[in-house]
């Protein structure tokens, strides 16, 4: 089985996905399955050792950020990063064709989400936040799963979505 670890631009985006990961070993060592292989498309990750730890393959992939308060020309120059990093995403998935797709959510989850939508790859995504950010908004209405950390967070996302959603909790290390 293979598996797509996407989300970051900060430690708490990207700790979480190390734990799923985690989880995902441990379970496949517990059940005597094949051991999964695991990869992690974005932009450079926060821990790169962490990655390392978990036998998570790193495929780089650019994302933009966009910023909300100033930043205007940043954020036009990011239009061009992102793109660039769907284009990337859109290959890389491609060629790993993995069987699932695990987010986190954040701006640096966008291109691997988007391509995944293109190559109707299956996606799940988890929110940590009490208010859902905008990418896993975005995402939801193609997720095959939504996972939320707290009841509160069901509400920022569409009616049409709700018997998607499950209470979850948060992903924590071991």
């Amino acid at each position: 089985m293979k598996i797509v670890l996407t989300g970051g631009g900060s430690g708490g985006h990207f700790y979480p996905l190390i734990a799923v990961a985690e989880q995902i070993h441990e379970v496949a060592k517990e059940r005597k399955l094949l051991e999964p292989k695991l990869y992690y498309v974005g932009p450079k990750p926060f821990d790169a050792e962490a990655l390392l730890a978990q036998a998570i393959e790193y495929k780089p992939t650019p994302a933009g950020k966009i910023r909300r308060n100033g930043g205007a020309i940043r954020n036009f120059f990011d239009i061009f990063k992102t793109s660039w990093g769907i284009v990337r995403a859109t290959f890389q998935l491609f060629s790993l064709y993995p069987d699932v797709i695990f987010s986190k959510g954040g701006y640096a989850a966008f291109p691997t989400l988007f391509a995944a939508r293109l190559l109707r790859i299956p996606v799940i995504i988890h929110e940590s936040d009490a208010t859902p950010g905008i990418v896993n908004k975005w995402s939801s209405s193609f997720a095959r799963w939504i996972g939320i950390a707290h009841p509160d967070s069901a509400k920022g996302f569409s009616p049409k979505v709700q018997d998607k959603i499950a209470l979850v909790g948060n992903p924590i290390r071991r």
